[in-house]
C-alpha cells in the first residue's frame, strides 16, 4: 500500500498521546510503573469491559493461568475452520492483553472462522520467562493434543511475537512438533536494544523506548540469567528446524531492527521466510482499526491458509 490512510496518521496521533513513551523513556516514571504492578495479580484478569466480544468466548481458570478461547458463533467462514491459533500477546511482558489486542483477536475470528487460544502468561516484575516458559509450554501440549499440529499457528505481537519465536525454539530443543506456522506481528528478538540504529527509530516510534525496553528485557530475563539468552532474545538463538515464519513489521517501529535482523539472517543462512514490512506504520499497526492492518490481515491469512511462497513485500 503506497500511501498512508488518514486513520493511521490519526492512530499515530493518538499514540502519541500515550502515558507509554514517558513510562518507557523516564526513569522515574518507570520505577514507579513497575512498583505499582509489582501490587496486582495476574489472576485477576478479565476481558475489558468495552469490549464487544463478538466471538464466541470461553475463560478457563487452569492450575497455570487463565486461558482464554475464541472461536465463531456459528462455525461458518470463508476460509478452513480447522485452524488454531495459540496467541501470545504483546506488552513488553509486563501488560496483558488491551482492548485494542481483543478487537484483533475478536476480528481475526470473524474473518476466519480459526479458533484462537489466548494464555495469560504470568508478566514481570513478580515473575520472568522461565515461569511463564513453563506454564505456557503445558497449554501447548493441551492443544496438542486436540488440534493436528500442522493446523496450528504460533502467533504473537510484540514481546509475544518474542516468546513465539522462543517457545518454537524450546519446542525443537524438547523434541516435540512445531507448529503449522509461525506468525511474528512487530516482534520484539532483542531485549537488550543494542541496535544503534535504533536511536533514529526512537524519535519516530510514538510509544516504544529503549530505556523501558532494556528494563523490561531484564526483568523478564530474571536475576539469573542474561538477557541475550536465546530464550529471552531469540534473534541469537539457531533458526534452523523451525516452522515456516511470517513477520509483519513497520518503518515507524522501534523494533524494525529487530525484524529486519532475523530477515537478513534467515536469508544469509537460506532459511526461507515471508516477511512484509510497511512504510510508515508503527508498532503492532496490524491491530489497529486502519486499513493497512486489514492489508496485512489478508496477507497474513494467505500465508497461513494456501502456504504461499517467499515474499518479500517492502
Amino acid at each position: 500500500m503506497e500511501k498512508r490512510s488518514l486513520r493511521s496518521k490519526l492512530a499515530e496521533i493518538a499514540l502519541g498521546k500515550s502515558p507509554i513513551k514517558k513510562i518507557l523513556s523516564d526513569p522515574d516514571t518507570f520505577h514507579q510503573f513497575i512498583e505499582a504492578k509489582r501490587a496486582l495479580v495476574y489472576k485477576s484478569y478479565t476481558v475489558p469491559d468495552s469490549v464487544d466480544m463478538r466471538a464466541s468466548t470461553r475463560k478457563a481458570e487452569t492450575e497455570e493461568m487463565p486461558v482464554y478461547l475464541l472461536g465463531s458463533h456459528d462455525g461458518q467462514a470463508a476460509f478452513s475452520s480447522e485452524w488454531h491459533v495459540f496467541y501470545l500477546h504483546g506488552g513488553g511482558y509486563v501488560l496483558h492483553p488491551s482492548k485494542i489486542g481483543w478487537r484483533f483477536f475478536n476480528k481475526l475470528v470473524g474473518q476466519t472462522g480459526w479458533n484462537v487460544t489466548v494464555p495469560i502468561y504470568p508478566t514481570v516484575p513478580n515473575h520472568h520467562y522461565e515461569e511463564s516458559f513453563r506454564k505456557v509450554l503445558v497449554q501447548y501440549k493441551k492443544l496438542l493434543q486436540e488440534v493436528p499440529t500442522e493446523k496450528i499457528v504460533l502467533m504473537g505481537d510484540s514481546a509475544g511475537g518474542g516468546f513465539a519465536l522462543a517457545l518454537a525454539q524450546m519446542l525443537r530443543e524438547e523434541g516435540l512438533p512445531q507448529p503449522g506456522n509461525l506468525v511474528l506481528l512487530s516482534p520484539w528478538l532483542d531485549v537488550t536494544m543494542s541496535d544503534l540504529r535504533q536511536e533514529e527509530l526512537e524519535k519516530t516510534d510514538p510509544i516504544l523506548a529503549r530505556y523501558g525496553g532494556r528494563k523490561l528485557g531484564e526483568l523478564w530475563a530474571g536475576p539469573r540469567h542474561d538477557p541475550r539468552n536465546p530464550f529471552v532474545s531469540p534473534i541469537n538463538g539457531n533458526l534452523h528446524g523451525l516452522a515456516p515464519i511470517t513477520v509483519f513489521t513497520g518503518t515507524h517501529d522501534l523494533l524494525l531492527t529487530d525484524a529486519r535482523n532475523l530477515k537478513n539472517r534467515m536469508t544469509e543462512e537460506g532459511i526461507d521466510l515471508r516477511y512484509f514490512e510497511y512504510p510508515r506504520m508503527n508498532h503492532a499497526f496490524m491491530l489497529y482499526p486502519i486499513p493497512e492492518a486489514d492489508a496485512a490481515i489478508s496477507q497474513l491469512i494467505s500465508a497461513v491458509e494456501f502456504q504461499v511462497g517467499i515474499l518479500n513485500s517492502t
